[in-house]
């Protein structure tokens, strides 16, 4: 699989969200460098049919690729039963260069998608959701570092930011801990944490190719042209 966080760049991540052939052609345009399926917000038959997109996504020279089945509780919008939610997940793997898994899912399914993730040379994104508040300090540095220890390539925190001295927490945590990150403040407030986290060592930022699909997600090439002027 790709390695497709050399030398701690920044990469551009583009969430796509439905007609997953089309919008991974112009996500490419827009100069995203990585493609995140998100199987929960596409029609239930392409994410059922995943495998063979990823297959079509592989004749069209696309780019890398992380597949994510995002529970209702993070914020997705997946409405089965959490075994299947992970087994689709799990049987995607081989097929992707990164998977991306909650933190708060039980500890035998999260085991058992890391196992397999490594099994296959895939990397892991674990990440967390906060969508109305900011966790204290001390406490987004434990969640970045528990992800770390539960075997995550890269912890990732994305937080509702209250006030800015939220942001700056948020980055403080970023620096303190032990692994490999990536850290958003979502909304309004924390849009341009979205452009500049990478200089506290975020190493993605997720942008759209049509409508966030998450709070304060910048288009594509809006975001490449920010990150061109400080990186």
């Amino acid at each position: 699989m790709t390695d497709f966080v050399p030398d701690k760049d920044v990469k551009i991540v583009a969430s796509i969200d439905s007609d997953p052939l089309l919008q991974a052609r112009i996500a490419k345009v827009l100069g995203a460098d990585i493609l995140e399926i998100r199987l929960d917000l596409l029609e239930q038959k392409e994410a059922v049919q995943a495998k063979k997109l990823f297959d079509l996504l592989d004749s069209q020279g696309e780019l890398p690729r992380i597949a994510t089945n995002r529970a209702h509780s993070e914020g997705g919008n997946w409405q089965g039963p959490e075994e299947q939610r992970m087994t689709l997940l799990e049987d995607l793997t081989p097929y992707v260069d990164m998977i991306d898994i909650e933190r708060k899912s039980t500890d035998c399914l999260r085991n058992r998608m890391v196992e397999e993730a490594k099994s296959q040379g895939t990397k892991v994104i674990m990440s967390s959701h906060f969508f109305e508040t900011t966790p204290p300090l001390k406490e987004m540095v434990a969640i970045l570092n528990e992800c770390t220890d539960k075997g995550a390539d890269i912890a990732k925190l994305a937080v509702m930011p209250q006030k800015p001295e939220d942001i700056l927490e948020l980055f403080h945590a970023a620096l303190q801990a032990r692994g490999e990150v990536c850290v958003i403040a979502m909304g309004d407030l924390g849009r341009h944490s979205r452009v500049i986290a990478c200089r506290y060592g975020s190493l993605l930022t997720y942008g759209c190719v049509e409508k966030p699909v998450a709070p304060g997600q910048i288009r594509i090439d809006q975001l490449k042209r920010a990150l061109e002027t400080i990186v």
